[in-house]
């Protein structure tokens, strides 16, 4: 008898412990509730720090006129790079080369002129910082034609004005400021080329969109935004 009685409670027991085991436990609380986020908002614009290498370069604080580097190039340089932009000398570098030109650094060129490069002289002492700006940026008259620039005022107009704005200033935060000569001056048309080919921050790739005749159009005009180029 005591050990039926025995055996009866402890299955009790484990009906009560299996029963406990299957009922349902009351669900945890709920994390703290996510609060409502701030909007978000466009970062402002950032100024490019400049390479240190033109750290001590003086840029102009008005754009560089072709016409007026025109008349110091035909009375400096010509003897030696030709009035056609040839080069008459040797080692003289020819201007009319496009590829070159479009991978050449403006300040990079301002900088020679200055101090002078091998059996090149230099004309710091002879032209002012304004001069010799006008000088660099009339070189691209030698592969940068008008014709060059009526085309990519077209291309511009119609892809770029809505963010670059229709004088280069920007009509969005993120939009350079084509006008902005010192960060023309401190790049190659090549980069601008890499960036508007296969697009850079919130800029779209026009590489399926557009030639690459009309990429480069569109890349010389807007860099003339920061000189004043032939007419």
């Amino acid at each position: 008898m005591k050990r039926t009685f025995a055996l009866v409670t402890f299955s009790i027991l484990v009906l009560i412990a299996l029963a406990a085991c299957t009922t349902p436990q009351p669900l945890p609380k709920a994390p703290t509730a996510i609060p409502t986020l701030i909007p978000a908002t466009l970062p402002p614009p950032t100024t490019p720090t400049p390479r240190a290498a033109f750290a001590n370069i003086t840029f102009p604080a008005q754009p560089p006129v072709a016409a007026a580097g025109q008349a110091i190039y035909q009375a400096k340089c010509a003897a030696c790079h030709g009035a056609d932009g040839k080069g008459k000398v040797d080692k003289a570098r020819n201007f009319t080369d496009e590829d070159y030109l479009r991978g050449a650094v403006p300040v990079e060129f301002y900088q020679v002129i200055g101090q002078g490069k091998e059996a090149m002289p230099a004309f710091k002492d002879q032209l002012s910082d304004d001069e010799r700006w006008n000088v660099t940026f009339f070189l691209w008259n030698f592969s940068v034609k008008p014709a060059t620039l009526a085309k990519g005022k077209t291309v511009f107009d119609a892809n770029c004005a809505a963010c670059h704005g229709p004088d280069g200033k920007g009509v969005i935060p993120q939009a350079r400021k084509l006008t902005d000569t010192e960060y023309i001056a401190s790049n190659p048309a090549t980069q601008f080329y890499q960036s508007v080919s296969g697009g850079k921050g919130i800029m779209p790739a026009w590489q399926d969109r557009l030639s690459s005749d009309d990429r480069w159009a569109a890349i010389e005009y807007a860099r003339a935004f920061a000189y004043q180029p032939l007419k």
